[in-house]
């Protein structure tokens, strides 16, 4: 791979161990790539790579992706001075495969004769998405386990949609799709199972996690199975690696409203906000609770986790954001610790 190869969330790639890692973000060092192991080679694994019969597992939980890196992978976590902290990062010159999910797509369609199901209907939902929002199927892709023939029977089908005003136009016609009867709501059943998945149990009850989820509008089913939307802004839109600087100063449970959440469909998720009292400080050095004006998540869960207007209880690590070494000002960053939370006040009553 190229220094000038492009990788971007939603984005997998393959190193010379046939480990398959997702793609982190957009900030990445010229000779590396942020991205953390999804599918491990393994003899007994369940899920079977249609193109060689290789079998792998899946380990998804964060906790087992660094156990699994510190055990086998040591080389490949770096501390990274740009973000300050210890990531994973795959070097550019072990990457043997770059799946791309706008690829994946034109794939599909040029085979529609040689699909199983689950490809199938994930083409359709992909195109039915395209028509109804008026939105170029080249600007749409499928990730996930079918981007790389991992797939099972129950897999679930992995959106993505580029640009931002091509996302925005997806966003809304969603929301007619789910009320004409296109696209379900999970169940209860469901919303239990993604819970318990995200161990969403450790930072609140069922309940508080329900009225969230219900108004997410990414996420449903699509004739029986399961989907997930990814929403990716414009490249244009996100600064190179290096051009920020961030430093861990701590964590922090805080109090704020949310005053723009113009950016809360997308992956990262960015929301601008009034800080109004910063509850609990494990911070190196106090701050004024009004220098923290925003909150962003690497994580897709965390997409309309609120909305303009809303009070929050946001719980995460605080980091200085430096631009040519002066700090521009701190944020709450989200979904690092199976501790991090961001709830609506009016659902805590």
């Amino acid at each position: 791979m190229t220094e000038t190869t492009m990788f971007i969330e939603g984005d997998f790639i393959e190193d010379v161990n046939g480990i398959i890692f997702d793609v982190k973000g957009f900030e990445h060092p010229s000779t590396r790539v942020i991205a953390f192991p999804r599918y491990i080679p393994h003899k007994e694994g369940n899920r079977v790579r249609k193109t060689d019969n290789r079998r792998y597992v899946k380990i998804y939980d964060l906790d087992k992706r660094y156990d699994y890196l510190r055990e086998c992978l040591r080389d490949y976590i770096i501390y990274d001075s740009v973000f300050d902290m210890k990531l994973c990062e795959v070097p550019k010159d072990n990457i043997v495969k770059h799946y791309k999910p706008d690829l994946k797509l034109k794939e599909l369609l040029h085979n529609v004769e040689k699909l199983d199901k689950v490809e199938y209907l994930a083409l359709k939902l992909a195109s039915t998405i395209s028509y109804e929002a008026n939105v170029p199927l080249e600007k749409l892709g499928i990730s996930g386990s079918i981007m790389v023939g991992l797939h099972k029977d129950n897999s679930d089908i992995d959106i993505v949609v580029y640009g931002t005003r091509e996302s925005v136009k997806v966003a809304d016609v969603l929301k007619h799709l789910f009320e004409k009867g296109v696209l379900s709501s999970f169940s209860e059943e469901q919303y239990r199972n993604l819970y318990v998945f995200r161990k969403a149990y450790e930072t609140m009850d069922f309940k508080t996690f329900i009225r969230h989820e219900r108004r997410k509008i990414f996420q449903g089913t699509f004739q029986g199975r399961e989907f997930f939307i990814r929403f990716i802004r414009d490249l244009k839109d996100h600064k190179p690696y290096g051009y920020y600087r961030y430093r861990n100063i701590g964590s922090a449970t805080i109090r704020a409203k949310v005053v723009d959440d113009d950016y809360a469909i997308f992956t990262p998720v960015k929301y601008t906000i009034d800080c109004m009292k910063i509850i609990e400080s494990k911070m190196k050095y106090p701050i004024k609770s009004k220098e923290l004006i925003e909150v962003v998540s690497f994580r897709g869960r965390f997409c309309q986790q609120a909305f303009k207007g809303e009070n929050v209880i946001i719980r995460g690590k605080v980091e200085a954001v430096l631009r040519n070494n002066e700090i521009s000002h701190y944020r709450i960053v989200i979904g690092g610790s199976p501790k991090d939370y961001m709830v609506c006040e009016d659902f805590l009553k």
